[in-house]
């Protein structure tokens, strides 16, 4: 039952009600890491960065953390101290290399391994050392293709003269994709060893190399290196077929229905028409609660999957669908920020039915209720 509302419990900065609700399923989520392990044969990195990939962090990390994890993957400094503040006591490594002389010097009093992509982080890692006379761990990040971080594999410095006041333990990159993935995928892994056996030419022990995220852990296991870095693939929601399990959706209520006549038109815009006599139940929830109209199910960013969403729309094929009573039912209309129309016609679905809805937790509105089932 929803809270009941009173005029002293108004915050009018605060007046959010969201009318859904993200589901987790905590042995789907289990059985994927389990399937991950066991088709990959690597160890497990754990991605947990934007707050758990939406999931909320304390979420995620409780339902994963007696998996055998390995280790865990984050990109801001709040996300690794949350997890310590859960109780993790596994290694986190931050996968965004850090510049901030304040910030470092936390993490390395919380024992986060660093990513070190800057040669700018070096003299602020040396002060660190000299000032605690505590190593600050590092994994090196070798730009391969992403281009955001990282070094270029044509310019590695001398990691040897650092291994006094550094701990190097381990050395990783990030697969960009792109539309000939395999070819990109192979580009990127022969950068990535080129830029290892360089550091290892120096006499530098480069520990754990990874690679492979959710997409190419799904497609092609560990590529070879010491260990998988997955996220989204935990949640069973990647871009490639596979036996994983999608892991969360939004659940809502059918708030009503309506008997509408053919040729009427249909939400904003008038974009779409019925063209039938039709029965549609009214579901409050729409973009306001993080529902995007290209979330049918697992996201697929290629090309081909982008053409085939404008034909879609040209021929008013109905490009998002919600599933009321284990059937799946079409979308109809523009959806609107907190509204949704969906064509239940011929069917028995009733007001107060259940309304199951795939979508990218990532973008679901923090106020709405994370439910672990």
């Amino acid at each position: 039952m929803r809270d009941e509302v009173t005029f002293e419990k108004i915050d009018t900065n605060n007046c959010f009600d969201k009318d859904a609700t993200l589901v987790i399923k905590r042995d789907a989520i289990v059985n994927n890491v389990k399937s991950i392990k066991e088709s990959t044969k690597s160890k497990i990195i754990a991605v947990v960065k934007e707050n758990g990939y939406g999931l909320g962090l304390g979420n995620l990390y409780n339902i994963i953390k007696d998996q055998d994890i390995f280790m865990y993957a984050v990109i801001a400094s709040n996300e690794a101290l949350g997890l310590r503040k859960e109780g993790c006591d596994k290694d986190i490594l931050m996968l965004t290399p850090i510049m901030d002389y304040d910030e470092l010097s936390l993490l390395v009093s919380q024992d986060v391994v660093l990513a070190l992509g800057n040669t700018k982080q070096i003299d602020k890692l040396k002060k660190i050392y000299e000032k605690t006379g505590k190593k600050p761990r590092v994994h090196i990040k070798i730009n391969t293709g992403m281009g955001r971080y990282g070094f270029n594999v044509d310019d590695i410095p001398d990691f040897n003269e650092y291994t006094d006041f550094l701990s190097i333990e381990g050395c990783f990159s990030h697969l960009a994709g792109g539309n000939n993935y395999k070819k990109t995928v192979e580009n990127q892994v022969q950068k990535f060893k080129s830029a290892i056996e360089k550091i290892k030419e120096t006499g530098v022990d480069t520990g754990i190399c990874h690679i492979s995220n959710s997409s190419a852990t799904m497609t092609f296991g560990a590529l070879g290196f010491d260990a998988v870095r997955v996220g989204s693939a935990i949640l069973g929601k990647v871009a490639v077929r596979s036996n994983l399990e999608v892991s969360v959706w939004l659940e809502s209520k059918v708030y009503s229905i309506y008997k509408r006549q053919k040729g009427e038109p249909i939400g904003y815009g008038g974009e779409a028409t019925l063209k039938r006599d039709s029965s549609l139940a009214i579901v409050r929830v729409g973009t306001g609660c993080g529902v995007s109209l290209m979330q049918r199910g697992p996201m697929d960013h290629t090309l081909m999957s982008g053409v085939k969403g404008v034909i879609k729309r040209m021929l008013s094929v109905p490009f998002m669908t919600v599933q009321i009573n284990d059937k799946t039912y079409p979308v109809i209309g523009r959806t609107g920020i907190s509204h949704m129309a969906v064509d239940v016609t011929g069917s028995e679905v009733k007001e107060g039915d259940t309304v199951k809805i795939q979508v990218n937790p990532l973008l679901i509105h923090p106020y709405v209720e994370r439910k672990i089932i």
